[in-house]
């Protein structure tokens, strides 16, 4: 697989995940980002709330995610 193939994945995991904790259980917005930064991916949680709201490919992911959910 190449490099950008990766990314994407990942980013979808992350979109996933962040649903999973944010809308299905709940959490609140700083703690999601939180947890998502120290427990699963070990990234900036700036950098992944940029990730999914300002990455048009991941946002769209995450409004599809919710649409689906309702």
């Amino acid at each position: 697989m190449r490099k950008r193939e990766l990314l994407i994945k990942r980013d979808q995991l992350i979109v996933r995940k962040f649903h999973e904790l944010y809308d299905v259980k709940r959490k609140r917005m700083d703690d999601v980002l939180r947890e998502l930064s120290q427990d699963y991916f070990f990234l900036d949680e700036q950098y992944l709330y940029r990730l999914i709201f300002y990455v048009k490919r991941n946002n769209e992911y995450y409004n599809n995610l919710l649409n689906s959910s309702r």
